[in-house]
């Protein structure tokens, strides 16, 4: 039989194509034969390419493509009657060179067990060639295509028809921390569960795969980094062949832009509020401005109109009788300037709380001092009940709470008619280990007010008409200044009052508990002669100069005068030492300041330089203004205008601690 084949196969035309007839043993392999169509393809002889395919099949066969083959020749020589086909790459007999193959195998078991094969093989290495410049082609375009959508900004994904994810890019993985795309891959938005509810992309995007259309900027909210965060997602269907096979989405986080938009939105409402405040602010600007001009004119108008008055007559006691009432004209006005800057200053936020440790039992002294004395002048019943001996001392702004009762006793005392009752009295209402929560009522038994006018009692410049009693008159900001200093202090305010019967004003604050008791040493010099003491006055303004060369000339002082800082220096330095034993000092002059003059003469090497009493007689009133005159080296600060009581009281004061300072300086020389 094999004779027969063999005696076949050489008739076979060697123009016909490729063939490799051979005989497969076990372990044996027999060439049958060899046409010349095969020859050409391998560009060799019979001979050679007889020897070739008996090598080992490694060395016929490329390494990548051997076990592929060995594994197709064996199922070939398992069932030979199989149709079998596959393509490799063979090695050119004599050349370092593959072609790629098309081999198609026919085989036949013969009776002996060995299996006989007819191979026909086609040279595709050009079709390869192109395949593989092709898949390159793809695969670059595809690496090129992943890379775009790995660097893009924008958060991709894709699904399938069931808004299962297919996949996503960088951008979306990176947003949810995902390290690959395994995690969403066949997973609806619902099986994550980062959405706070299934809509709006629920439905979103079953609109997009039913009807082919698109949506944009779908605004949702999603869980991202442990938040839920706002996203607006795009999505458009994926069309295949005509059909909708899916959709593609894009989404953006918008959460720091829509906090930025309800930022921005509320700080337009606060400027909105700012700008209604500030217009708010000029109205009662204006306001309060056109009654501090109407207030002030009422006085100044007395006080002109009495002083024309009092120049066209010669009695004597119509004279006097004109300037006590412009005295009294001045003192109102006075009340008003300083009632006006004290409430501006506390509107403008400057006033600040200054406390000191006091004793509770003496904590108010002068106030009922100065109240008692007023109540004796109106003929009214003064009661003070303040059972606080047994706190000790506290912390408190003592100047702050004595402002408030000063304002709410001077009221009692002034609307109450003679023979009336005014009680100043006190309670603990509690205590704990920091501080003591007390109350202070001031009661009186005068004309009382109105139910219409306490709702707005504590409003600048109000003052109800019935407040006539005895013709007594105020500024209108008292309780206005109170409810301030108490909002300073922490303190509250409430009113009873009724028409006829009588005002109650219930004041609580804290009084804050301390173990410490702060010790003051003050030098005092006792009461002392002013007679021909020389002072220094130093004052720019003729006619304030003159009032209080005067005054002092009236209580036989000498006095030496400047008319500006510059001069004031001068007559000191010109002056013997310790030969001037004051010096009163103006603020605002020109050439020097009083502030400069102060702080010149305290660096002067002289011995008194240091320690003479520099006293500021200024216009500036605000707490600032006094520390600006401390740290210039002034002892004290007395505010325009001038009172005399005051001026010759700080005098004796002050002088009599500059001597009592000489004094020490003498007996400490004398001890060395």
């Amino acid at each position: 039989m094999l004779a027969d084949v063999k005696k076949k196969f050489a008739n076979i035309d060697d123009a016909f194509a490729p063939v490799l007839v051979c005989r497969r043993h076990v372990d044996a392999f027999e060439v049958l034969h060899i046409s010349a169509g095969l020859c050409r393809m391998f560009k060799v002889s019979r001979d050679e390419l007889c020897k070739f395919f008996m090598l080992p099949v490694y060395e016929q066969i490329h390494p990548d493509d051997v076990v592929r083959v060995l594994r197709v020749m064996q199922r070939v020589f398992r069932n030979p009657d199989e149709f079998q086909q596959f393509s490799y790459r063979m090695l050119l007999p004599g050349k370092d060179e593959y072609i790629w193959l098309m081999s198609t195998i026919y085989g036949r078991r013969l009776m002996d067990g060995s299996v006989l094969q007819y191979i026909t093989s086609l040279d595709i290495t050009a079709e390869r060639q192109e395949q593989e410049k092709q898949a390159a082609v793809f695969e670059h375009t595809s690496a090129l295509l992943e890379r775009i959508l790995d660097t893009t900004q924008t958060a991709l994904f894709w699904k399938d028809k069931e808004r299962r994810f297919l996949g996503a890019n960088k951008a979306f993985l990176d947003y949810y921390e995902f390290p690959s795309e395994q995690v969403i891959i066949g997973k609806t938005d619902e099986d994550m569960g980062w959405h706070e509810t299934d809509e709006p992309f629920k439905g979103d995007e079953w609109h997009v795969l039913r009807t082919g259309s698109s949506t944009y900027r779908v605004h949702g909210k999603c869980m991202s980094h442990g938040e839920m965060r706002d996203i607006v997602a795009s999505k458009s269907p994926l069309i295949e062949n005509g059909e909708i096979v899916g959709l593609v989405g894009s989404f953006e986080d918008v959460t720091d832009e829509i906090r930025r938009q309800k930022e921005m939105s509320k700080l337009n409402e606060q400027l909105q509020q700012a700008l209604d405040k500030a217009e708010s602010a000029n109205r009662a600007k204006t306001a309060f401005l056109s009654n501090v001009s109407h207030d002030m004119r009422t006085p100044l108008n007395g006080i002109l109109g009495i002083a024309e008055l009092a120049l066209k007559t010669n009695d004597v006691e119509k004279i006097q009788a004109y300037l006590k009432k412009i005295i009294t004209a001045g003192s109102l006005l006075k009340d008003l300037i300083n009632d006006t800057l004290e409430l501006s200053r506390i509107g403008s936020g400057k006033k600040q709380l200054d406390y000191e440790v006091v004793d509770a039992n003496c904590m108010l002294e002068r106030l009922i001092t100065a109240m008692r004395s007023a109540a004796e002048q109106s003929e009214v019943n003064f009661h003070v009940d303040l059972p606080f001996a047994n706190l000790g001392f506290v912390r408190i702004d003592r100047l702050k709470l004595s402002k408030v009762l000063l304002n709410l006793l001077s009221n009692a005392i002034k609307f109450t008619p003679k023979g009336g009752d005014v009680w100043l009295k006190g309670q603990v209402l509690s205590s704990t280990e920091h501080k003591y929560s007390c109350r202070f009522i001031v009661k009186d038994t005068g004309i009382g007010m109105s139910k219409e006018f306490i709702p707005k009692m504590f409003n600048p410049f109000e003052q109800e008409n019935a407040l006539s009693l005895q013709g007594t008159q105020g500024t209108g900001l008292g309780l206005a200044i109170a409810r301030e200093l108490l909002s300073i202090l922490g303190g509250t305010i409430a009113v009873e009052s009724e028409q006829g019967k009588g005002t109650t004003f219930t004041v609580d604050v804290s009084l804050e508990r301390t173990s410490e008791q702060e010790s003051q040493k003050e030098v005092s010099g006792g009461k002392i002669n002013l007679d021909n003491r020389q002072i220094l006055v130093c004052e720019d303004n003729e006619l304030n100069r003159e009032i209080v060369t005067t005054i002092l000339q009236m209580n036989k002082l000498q006095v030496i005068n400047a008319e500006n800082g510059e001069q004031g220096v001068m007559r000191f330095i010109e002056s013997p030492e310790y030969s001037i034993e004051a010096i009163l000092m103006d603020i605002r002059m020109p050439v020097m300041d009083g502030l400069t003059a102060a702080a010149q003469i305290r660096q002067l090497s002289r011995k008194d330089a240091c320690m003479v009493p520099i006293i500021a007689l200024s216009a500036n009133a605000f707490q600032e203004d006094v520390e600006d005159s401390r740290r210039a080296g002034m002892n004290d600060h007395l505010t325009k205008p001038i009172e005399p009581d005051l001026l010759l009281d700080c005098l004796q004061r002050q002088i009599g601690y500059y001597e009592a300072q000489r004094k020490g300086e003498k007996e400490d020389g004398a001890e060395t």
